[in-house]
């Protein structure tokens, strides 16, 4: 698995652990998540009772006769009622606890459930001892799941999910290992690949793995009846021609995205002026169309592009929407030296309201920067309840790669760090402090500077 695998493992390991009744794991088709899901369940203690239900086209009854089979309980089918169905459920549960037992269900393609039916999962879960839920439920779908777990009546659902993940596509660098760990098991001593046929099926699967499986094997197809030794651009091409039925030198996905995104776009930059940055409501389509002959680059959609984020939502505020990837923003005034040493791809405010995009290949600011910015960072394990075990040894190990000493307050921990890291002393763990603290991690996302030793920030 990638570090994003590994990641989305971590968060729903820690899940089950909880006190919580529900865990939630999204991602795009072809992402992992199945990958994830068996991970998981293979880390489950033997201890433990599963039911799986592949087909969530169900009804309530149709899902409280589901669990029943899955579980193995047994009950007259022709005189039935979802009385007798949650009856036998329940003493299912009960019986189970009494032995030690934990029982958990998996849910895939989890987005096509009826509200009802969710409904009924919450009130199975209702069912608990003084410390532990007797029935766990895993989640598990498509982002549009996550706009469903939104909906009004499904708000006391929602509160109860204690773990959530949602799994972005591989970055480049996951995107090579996966091939090359692909060929070693298949028994390849040697790379197959080019650097550059590398570079290309990662743009043209967009990280998915599974389209890199598709890609990669067509492509393998292509080099053996050319007799070539190595798999190159020319032969992802030929992949890509032949999966996708026409050819195309740029990412036929992207394209489209960016096209259909162009207002959502400056529709967004419009709205970030000012102190409201990123938390007013998206203009109107027509005050989009007007924004869309400002200029010829899109800063906003090259931020969330360097993130492999889709396309942002247009009826959601961007800070809100990025929550669901497990990003937060950061937005405020610093000196570019401090910001360069956070080491995420930021946008700068410039004096004439546009802003300016600076990635690893442009690192300098330009003239008219204002001194404002905003930049997205990646939350550290166990974000969401930070009293948790997992944030705070995330911390405590963050804390201590950093030379802080374990013996002294944590308050004088942090101030110690930041001194050493040329950021704003404050003694709190805020925004600038843990987005410095995530850029170190060894975990995903992009980087302002990639030659930058990590332990420092600093210029190798």
């Amino acid at each position: 698995m990638s570090e994003r695998h590994q990641e989305a493992l971590a968060h729903l390991s820690y899940g089950l652990q909880g006190s919580g009744g529900f865990i939630l794991l999204t991602g795009e088709v072809g992402t992992g998540k199945t990958t994830v899901s068996r991970a998981l369940l293979e880390q489950l203690p033997e201890q433990t009772r599963t039911a799986f239900i592949l087909n969530p086209m169900l009804n309530e009854h149709e899902l409280l006769a589901t669990l029943c089979d899955e579980f193995g309980i047994r009950y007259a089918k022709r005189s039935v009622t979802d009385k007798k169905l949650t009856d036998k459920l329940s003493s299912f549960l009960l019986a189970a606890h009494a032995e030690g037992e934990q029982c958990v269900v998996l849910i895939d393609e989890a987005q096509h459930l009826q509200p009802q039916v969710l409904e009924q999962l919450r009130l199975l879960t209702n069912l608990e001892t003084n410390q532990h839920k007797l029935l766990r439920v895993i989640l598990i779908g498509q982002p549009e799941l996550q706009d469903l777990l939104r909906r009004r009546e499904l708000r006391q659902l929602a509160q109860r999910i204690t773990a959530r993940y949602h799994l972005l596509p591989l970055q480049g660098a996951d995107t090579e290992r996966y091939i090359n760990y692909r060929l070693q098991v298949a028994g390849a001593n040697r790379g197959l690949f080019d650097s550059r046929a590398i570079t290309l099926v990662h743009k043209l699967s967009e990280g998915i793995p599974r389209r890199l499986n598709l890609l990669c094997d067509r492509a393998l197809l292509a080099a053996y009846n050319d007799q070539s030794q190595l798999v190159n651009s020319k032969h992802i091409r030929e992949a890509a021609l032949e999966l996708d039925g026409h050819r195309s030198s740029d990412n036929p996905r992207a394209s489209r995205w960016v096209a259909a995104s162009v207002a959502v776009v400056f529709a967004l930059l419009a709205g970030f002026a000012g102190s409201y940055w990123f938390n007013q409501p998206q203009p109107t389509a027509s005050e989009s169309t007007a924004q869309s002959s400002v200029a010829n680059e899109d800063p906003l959609l090259a931020l969330t592009r360097s993130w492999q984020l889709p396309r942002p939502a247009v009826e959601q505020p961007l800070c809100e929407w990025v929550e669901r990837y497990d990003l937060s923003c950061l937005q405020g005034v610093l000196r570019f030296d401090q910001l360069i040493k956070i080491n995420y791809p930021v946008l700068l405010e410039l004096s004439d309201g546009n802003y300016q995009f600076v990635s690893a290949s442009d690192m300098v600011p330009d003239p008219d920067w204002t001194g404002t910015f905003v930049l997205l960072w990646q939350h550290p394990p166990g974000y969401q309840d930070t009293d948790s075990e997992i944030y705070q040894q995330w911390l405590a190990d963050a804390l201590a790669g950093q030379g802080a000493a374990a013996n002294i307050p944590v308050r004088q921990q942090i101030q110690n760090v930041q001194l050493a890291a040329g950021i704003p002393v404050t003694g709190e763990l805020d925004g600038v402090t843990l987005s410095w603290l995530s850029s170190r991690s060894q975990r995903g996302g992009p980087r302002l500077n990639t030659t930058a030793d990590p332990s420092t920030g600093e210029l190798k």
